[in-house]
């Protein structure tokens, strides 16, 4: 299988994002090839099996760095089978399209708090992290939901997309929070629904 990355923005470090992801596909799947994704278009040419994207939208300059014309080449591949996960600042600063087509965006975060991420069948834990406040969008399975002192969102949710599906997760920020043990069992389980 071949996945590849688009992960690490100026306030998230690619590589805690990248150790992890590796460490749960390896896991999960054993054999997992993980090319770390330099243009998008580039690599919806080489039809991978997923795309993993945990990097905010906006580039450098201020604009988009996936522009109207890659959403839909995205949508394409999702709907034909494609596999996609979108992660933490991976729903942040997008077009309004990419938010549709991923099925919700985030919409702020508080300053950094203790957030407790649990789902229906009473699994849960605990971790100081930036709580994601989310805004859904079309037909989604909500699996996951966050609570703090501020609030109470959505923290994960899947997609069917054609005969692609869709995962989306807002945890976590940083390398101690991603490294929690509980954060890795979800990450496992999530990308093994993603990826069967």
């Amino acid at each position: 299988m071949k996945l590849f990355s688009f992960l690490g923005d100026r306030y998230h470090d690619k590589k805690a994002f990248f150790d992890v992801l590796s460490e749960a596909l390896k896991k999960q799947f054993g054999s997992f090839q993980v090319e770390e994704g330099q243009n998008l278009e580039e690599a919806l040419r080489e039809n991978p099996n997923s795309i993993v994207i945990a990097k905010w939208g906006l580039s450098e300059s201020g604009t988009f760095w996936l522009d109207e014309e890659l959403v839909q080449l995205l949508t394409r591949w999702a709907e034909n089978g494609g596999r996609l996960f979108v992660w933490h600042s991976g729903l942040a600063r997008y077009p309004q399209s990419y938010a549709e087509l991923v099925g919700g965006r985030f919409i702020f975060h508080p300053e950094r708090t203790s957030v407790r991420y649990f789902t229906e069948d009473g699994f849960s834990f605990e971790i100081f992290d930036e709580h994601y406040f989310v805004e859904l969008r079309g037909n989604v399975e909500v699996f996951l939901w966050s609570e703090s002192i501020f609030g109470r969102s959505t923290a994960g949710w899947k997609k069917l997309l054609g005969s692609g599906k869709i995962l989306a997760l807002t945890p976590a920020h940083d390398e101690e929070a991603l490294k929690n043990e509980k954060f890795k069992q979800l990450l496992e389980k999530s990308l093994n629904w993603l990826l069967s």
